[in-house]
């Protein structure tokens, strides 16, 4: 396997990665029908985490009220609520994921289905014209009660064995909740996602030629004629 080439991120670099991330999380969120403000804004992120690897533009977002993004390999690969169910760690609170199905199961594999469709993909390609290999809940919970949420799981060639396998090989997962019939996650994973990177119009150099770069100045600052008199 070859070894990743790392760049040297500058605020320059990573806040033209972020403008052209956005973008594409505006996209994803309008075709979802997720529940924030359009368009998504500078002002509306908390955190970045620029991808500092060769050749990949993107990276995790984390914005003010708790929602997560992923952007590699050209496309939105997945993110989360902070009232997702199947991502909550924390005990404190849990309280709130108690509620009442107002879709069925079936009602919410076919959600998924739209909205896989919905990001631009043939379902058929992925295979999501079969049934899922898992759906997980609602549930029963002995200290929420209820909890009205579904995980729906389909895998294309869930154990590869040849390159072409591999890569026509993928995982699509969708979380809803199935009170407000929303979506509060998303995991797509497989080489047949892959897009190209957005322009951003900086190429970033490397860090082992940045670290080189600055060892060579401090060199040749210290072996510097004296400054004629």
């Amino acid at each position: 396997m070859p070894i990743s080439t790392l760049i040297h991120v500058t605020a320059t670099y990573s806040n033209a990665v972020l403008v052209a991330v956005l973008s594409h999380v505006s996209d994803c969120t309008k075709k979802l029908d997720l529940p924030l403000p359009q368009p998504i804004t500078t002002n509306q992120v908390a955190r970045f985490n620029v991808n500092p690897t060769k050749g990949e533009v993107g990276g995790g977002l984390w914005l003010t009220n708790g929602w997560w993004f992923v952007f590699q390999s050209g496309c939105v690969g997945g993110f989360r609520s902070p009232d997702n169910w199947f991502t909550q760690q924390d005990i404190e609170g849990v309280e709130r994921f108690h509620g009442k199905d107002n879709m069925t199961t079936n009602q919410a594999i076919e959600m998924a289905r739209s909205g896989f469709a919905k990001l631009g993909y043939k379902i058929e390609d992925f295979k999501l014209d079969k049934q899922p290999i898992r759906v997980e809940g609602p549930y029963e919970n002995k200290v929420v009660g209820h909890v009205p949420f579904c995980s729906i799981t389909w895998e294309d060639c869930p154990d590869p064995k040849t390159p072409e396998e591999l890569a026509n090989s993928s995982i699509i997962r969708f979380d809803i909740d199935m009170q407000k019939k929303q979506f509060v996650g998303m995991s797509l994973i497989g080489r047949k996602f892959w897009r190209p990177n957005p322009v951003i119009g900086i190429v970033p150099m490397s860090e082992s030629d940045y670290q080189n770069m600055q060892t060579n100045h401090l060199f040749l600052q210290s072996n510097a004629p004296p400054a004629p008199q």
